[in-house]
């Protein structure tokens, strides 16, 4: 019997968290609920869900309870890696959390289809680049150096003038695909089909996210190393 992918709902309304519940359950996911931060961080460590949909803003009565972003960071620490898909009414918290790791960004109300289908590309994804990091990894351990750089493929790691960097998965399989193929311009279709391996859906531009987070993450200013290729998509530059 096949398992179903558990999902960690956290929202601090429960009438959204029993309607989410239901709609996952109907799509065959394992739903797990949590009303607030600490909640949420607790039922990760029980039993570590596959994707979480996070609300930003919780409990707003409470100033020391644990706010959605303060949840993302966390799960983020987390061994095994937790996509998380934020959840708010506020459209201006996106760029915020997708630069703290949120793989996407869903205003409420949200449109059921859409979500579900953002939800299962999501899954679909990281367990596509989990598999390419396996098969990379066994085809070849070789480390790969670019300017003060090192990845390495066999561990998923990647430092930089010794000190590793902390990448999400997706992150680090799109740094190793542009390093793999240096000086060579990729539009975003062909990365989101080389990288992701599937047309991403609900949110198109998400390799300039992914992109943004990287040169972030690894302290380089616009066009250093990651260079933009104008109405098309990136390369990088050795």
């Amino acid at each position: 019997m096949e398992t179903r992918p558990i999902i960690l709902i956290v929202d601090d309304d429960e009438a959204i968290r029993s309607a989410l519940a239901a709609l996952l359950g109907r799509a065959g996911f394992q739903p797990i609920l949590a009303a607030d931060g600490a909640a949420a961080l607790a039922a990760a460590r029980a039993q570590t869900p596959d994707l979480a949909l996070l609300d930003v803003v919780l409990d707003e009565a409470q100033p020391t309870a644990i706010g959605g972003l303060d949840v993302l960071r966390a799960l983020r620490t987390f061994e095994r890696f937790i996509p998380v898909i934020m959840l708010t009414s506020y459209a201006e918290w996106q760029v915020e959390s997708l630069g703290q790791g949120a793989i996407a960004f869903v205003t409420k109300p949200f449109d059921a289809n859409a979500l579900i289908g953002q939800i299962r590309a999501t899954l679909n994804a990281v367990a596509h680049i989990r598999r390419e990091a396996q098969q990379q990894s066994q085809a070849t351990s070789t480390l790969i150096h670019v300017r003060d750089l090192v990845i390495d493929p066999l561990h998923l790691r990647v430092t930089q003038r010794g000190t590793e960097i902390d990448l999400t998965p997706l992150e680090f399989a799109l740094l190793t695909f542009l390093a793999r193929h240096p000086n060579r311009e990729w539009t975003r279709e062909q990365l989101l089909d080389q990288v992701w391996g599937y047309e991403w859906a609900g949110y198109p531009r998400t390799v300039d996210r992914h992109i943004a987070a990287l040169r972030r993450k690894l302290h380089l200013e616009r066009d250093d190393l990651i260079e933009t290729v104008h109405g098309s998509g990136y390369r990088l530059v050795v």
